[in-house]
């Protein structure tokens, strides 16, 4: 493999992978990481990260339009938690929220969680949501909120591969140590490294943090506090928060996903015709099959990060990027 030297994480880890299975690989157009060039027993192909070469141009247009998207996944008689679409705080939005009194907001076209406040359950909440979201996009997403946890589960070549679970930040006493002091050592532990990079397993957790404190205290605690051996303490509260103030916990559920949840998410990557995605569900047990009434798909995602698969916080690693070239050179 040429060496180059390359700055991002999936090209990182995906050249890396290339050359343990004797794969060359290299940077199409030097200094630019849109583009790998990948060439094994005589065939060449060009990648996006871990977007394939197989990728049909419309499919990738469909997963960045979380509306299209939704009508794809209902249509195809997949659970999708009920949602609305406006350009502004109106009538419709308002009572979309007196009908399910607990929503999510979030930007039609935006991506990463940026202007998603989740938890509203006031008009006005709404309306700063909504004020928040149209910084990001002419349209807004109201869906309802789903009680539990979220997942999200690679599916490539309409197999799961790898599931992570996402869990609130939280820590646990060991008898003499304080909120603050224990947030510092979580806050140390989320670097995650191996011999290639190093991953920020969850955003760092800002013990200056106003929601960190304000949900401390309705617990009865400060972050001065000291927890007795064993005694956890949940560090966020899903309450009128924007999703970019929450730090989540990722560990590998690959092994606990039960078949009808599987299919669930192959069946998702098929309808929006992607090969290699990263379906994002929440649910209150991945362990059972989701329903409308206990959970939903969020969306779809056509350029899956696939890093935390190969490094979680806890539990074991999956070589997600072996799984990945395997596919892209099968016959």
């Amino acid at each position: 493999m040429t060496q180059q030297i390359v700055q991002n994480l999936q090209n990182k880890l995906i050249m890396s992978a290339a050359k343990e299975m004797q794969i060359e690989c290299k940077l199409l157009l030097p200094g630019c990481e849109d583009f790998l060039e990948l060439t094994y027993r005589g065939r060449t192909i060009i990648i996006n990260k871990t977007r394939s070469h197989k990728l049909p141009l419309m499919s990738g247009f469909l997963a960045k339009n979380k509306e299209a998207s939704n009508l794809l996944l209902e249509r195809a008689g997949l659970p999708v938690p009920a949602y609305i679409v406006v350009p502004q705080m109106c009538e419709e939005a308002e009572h979309f929220l007196t009908t399910y009194r607990n929503v999510t907001v979030k930007p039609l076209d935006a991506s990463c969680s940026i202007g998603v406040t989740l938890g509203i359950k006031s008009v006005m909440q709404l309306e700063d949501a909504i004020q928040l979201a149209k910084q990001h996009s002419d349209k807004i997403m109201i869906q309802k909120y789903v009680e539990g946890n979220d997942y999200r589960v690679l599916v490539i070549a309409g197999k799961v591969v790898a599931v992570i679970g996402y869990e609130l930040a939280s820590v646990v006493g060991d008898g003499q140590s304080t909120i603050a002091q224990l947030i510092s050592q979580l806050n140390e532990a989320r670097i995650i490294r191996n011999e290639i990079c190093e991953i920020e397993s969850f955003k760092e957790i800002n013990i200056q943090s106003n929601v960190l404190h304000a949900n401390l205290q309705a617990q009865g605690k400060t972050i001065h506090s000291a927890l007795e051996q064993g005694e956890r303490v949940e560090l966020f509260s899903i309450d009128n928060i924007p999703a970019g103030e929450i730090s989540e916990i990722n560990m590998n559920r690959t092994n606990d996903i039960c078949m009808a949840n599987v299919n669930i998410a192959v069946e998702a990557a098929q309808a929006l015709n992607i090969d290699v995605a990263g379906i994002d569900i929440r649910c209150q047990d991945i362990t059972a099959p989701i329903t409308d009434e206990n959970g939903g798909i969020l969306e779809v995602n056509a350029l899956p990060d696939m890093s935390t698969h190969l490094l979680p916080f806890q539990g074991s690693s999956i070589d997600v990027y072996k799984a990945y070239l395997e596919y892209l050179f099968e016959e």
